[in-house]
């Protein structure tokens, strides 16, 4: 039966300092977790943020994606943006990538950071995201004071980033993005990423057997090419040998409409601020 997180599980922890991230298992081994800082489409529908998720393993912390409500979302929910590391990018549409303009500033005037900062994606990740800073902030970039490593995978490919092991292929999307999906490797787990994509049977091929599989629902009903809907997740869902299904980059219809259909999906459908943790291995 399919799972609807609350809209804000992190509200009882308000008032009491910062949530604790970096949990442990029973034997002290880290574990994986991921927290959904937005579930929304592009339209931030339901006044949801954009999609981003913060992944946190032995190796630290990164974003995936960084769209424009992410740094206030990361706030809301009490994450602590010094132990950032870096983050991955699906592709490069502005709902995807828009905040990082604002996290450019938060390095240099609210962490003073000096440690590098990564940011990964797919092929002309760096010219798109150095573009957009500088038509934004450029006299802050010009000043930063941490360096920038950037790594671009090849598509399709698979390349090591932040100690994590990162296998992409080529989405279903805008060209123009450079869409991707990918597994992301750690420590204790794998987990899957569908960007923004529509259905094609080498994205079940890439998830199968991943811990943990996020993928966008962007539509209720199958017709456009470059989003996956409620109807094809459906029937796709047999081919989707994963460990956890999960719903995410949400327009209101299909929210309802995967709500709905739980029996049919077995998946979660996500929510701001909702949390999953993955044990050790």
């Amino acid at each position: 039966m399919i799972r609807a997180p609350c809209a804000n599980p992190c509200t009882a922890s308000r008032g009491r300092g910062r949530r604790r991230f970096g949990a442990r298992g029973p034997q002290g081994k880290p574990l994986t977790r991921l927290t959904f800082l937005g579930t929304a489409d592009a339209y931030a529908a339901g006044g949801r943020g954009h999609a981003c998720y913060w992944l946190e393993d032995g190796l630290g912390t990164v974003a995936v994606d960084f769209g424009p409500t992410a740094l206030m979302q990361a706030r809301r929910f009490g994450c602590d943006l010094n132990a950032l590391d870096g983050v991955f990018l699906t592709h490069l549409h502005g709902d995807h990538i828009g905040g990082l303009p604002v996290l450019l500033v938060e390095l240099r005037y609210g962490q003073r950071r000096t440690r590098p900062f990564t940011i990964a994606g797919p092929p002309g990740t760096r010219a798109r995201v150095e573009a957009l800073w500088q038509a934004t902030f450029p006299s802050v970039l010009d000043g930063l004071t941490c360096p920038i490593e950037w790594v671009e995978w090849q598509v399709p490919g698979e390349v090591s980033v932040l100690g994590r092991r990162v296998q992409a292929i080529s989405a279903q999307h805008d060209r123009l993005a450079e869409a991707t999906s990918f597994v992301v490797r750690g420590p204790d787990g794998a987990l899957a990423f569908s960007g923004d994509t529509g259905w094609q049977p080498a994205l079940a091929a890439l998830v199968a057997g991943v811990d943990c599989f996020v993928t966008e629902c962007s539509s209720v009903a199958a017709g456009y090419w470059g989003h996956l809907s409620v109807e094809e997740l459906v029937a796709h869902r047999d081919e989707l040998a994963v460990g956890r299904l999960v719903v995410s980059h949400l327009s209101d219809e299909s929210r309802a409409a995967a709500l709905a259909q739980s029996d049919a999906l077995r998946a979660d459908v996500a929510d701001d601020g909702w949390s999953l943790t993955l044990p050790p291995g």
